[in-house]
């Protein structure tokens, strides 16, 4: 944990924040609505309505709202009132960033994990998606996506994420799998093939969702391609090598 002269720390492998004497805990999730706020607000020197979040995160508005409201309640935003310029005499609510979220943006990524924890992760994430194979890939989909929503460590939210698609390439036919593989095996760098990957069998996977769960999973994706940019080499290696034996378990003739 980063010790900030007893005002802020921030832990990224954990997601915790210390501001004065409070400990926030942040999900994934909380965290890159938290990022884009503070982004927003950085840019514009603006209050930021919860709209205009949804449109930037692909959600709807009701959900963005619901998440600033949980931020708030945590200490990380402030609520104010501007007036609607399209309707006279209404006001609208928008969102500014406190210190502590600031802050926690401010903060040099520290924590990362060691090469142990990083292959304990992945052997994890493997062993998971094993537990799965015997469920209807329906089933399967709800059951990780119950598990991406508990965890809090960047990476393993990536693994676990990846490990959704993969679940989902159960579908699908093995010349549509073939395809997908050799997509990811000819992109160049291990950034742009975690994030072609995810891409791709995505785009399959959404339409094939109900819209409470597409949406959801729209949110998770802006989460995903954030945390890969953020991730070091090491973690990035450790993704790809998760990737690559994550298909040939699921596909094992084609691996």
């Amino acid at each position: 944990m980063v010790d900030a002269g007893g005002a802020v720390g921030y832990n990224a492998g954990s997601s915790w924040v210390f501001w004065g004497t409070m400990a926030i805990h942040l999900t994934e999730r909380r965290k890159q609505f938290l990022r884009s706020v503070v982004d927003l607000y950085r840019r514009t020197q603006l209050p930021v309505h919860y709209a205009t979040l949804a449109n930037r995160l692909g959600v709807s508005k009701w959900t963005a709202y619901d998440v600033l409201r949980a931020l708030e309640e945590q200490g990380l935003l402030t609520r104010d009132y501007t007036v609607n310029r399209g309707e006279a005499g209404r006001s609208q609510i928008v969102f500014v960033p406190t210190k502590a979220a600031e802050a926690l943006f401010a903060q040099a990524r520290t924590g990362v994990p060691s090469q142990d924890e990083l292959d304990a992760i992945k052997d994890e994430a493997l062993r998971f998606l094993q537990q799965l194979k015997d469920l209807k890939p329906a089933r399967a989909t709800q059951r990780i996506m119950a598990e991406i929503r508990k965890i809090d460590v960047q990476v393993t939210f990536c693994a676990y994420i990846m490990g959704l698609f993969l679940v989902h390439l159960r579908t699908l036919d093995e010349g549509t799998v073939a395809l997908v593989r050799r997509l990811v095996q000819q992109t160049p760098g291990m950034e742009m093939r975690l994030t072609v990957f995810v891409g791709i069998v995505a785009g399959m996977a959404i339409q094939s969702m109900g819209d409470g769960l597409g949406e959801e999973l729209i949110g998770l994706l802006g989460c995903y391609l954030q945390s890969v940019i953020d991730l070091t080499d090491q973690e990035k290696e450790m993704l790809v090598s998760f990737l690559h034996d994550g298909l040939a378990e699921q596909w094992p003739a084609a691996g």
